[in-house]
């Protein structure tokens, strides 16, 4: 009995130092694009399925924790068009000007494209799922300003 004791702590310590000394998959950061790749990207911005008319711009971001660059900026067309050179991988793409003022919480909304080297589209509807028309009343929002309960 002795002996199954000893050999089931060898066990044991062998697998607690493996474990100890494995430090499992990779460096524990998401698999990034860190190129400096570029591509083209075109494609609509709509509203409620229609082409935004009022203009504005498109950025997408495609910085990482690997790839430190500044966002790409694109005017929106009259027709909702726009056209854009940034680089492969993930980008976060977000919304500004008239298009962003018309409908609010544009301006707040961010939306995704993973982008491929050549020719790209993404069509991005701003009043989609996670892009909602809201109302706001300013009676309920917080008072900003510098009261102290002096």
């Amino acid at each position: 009995m002795f002996v199954h004791r000893r050999i089931a702590g060898a066990f044991v310590a062998f697998g607690l130092l493996t474990m100890s000394t494995n430090p499992g998959c990779g460096d524990g950061k998401p698999s990034t694009d860190t190129s400096l790749t570029e591509a083209t990207v075109t494609g609509v911005v709509k509203a409620n399925g229609e082409p935004v008319t009022e203009g504005g711009t498109i950025a997408f971001n495609p910085s990482n924790y690997g790839r430190k660059v500044a966002a790409r900026t694109a005017q929106i067309g009259p027709d909702g068009r726009y056209t854009i050179t940034t680089y492969t991988g993930d980008n976060q793409v977000s919304y500004g000007g008239p298009v962003a003022s018309k409908h609010p919480g544009v301006g707040l909304r961010h939306d995704f494209a993973t982008v491929t080297s050549g020719e790209n589209t993404f069509d991005f509807d701003v009043l989609a799922e996670g892009g909602k028309k809201v109302s706001i009343d300013p009676a309920r929002l917080p008072k900003v300003g510098k009261k102290r309960g002096r």
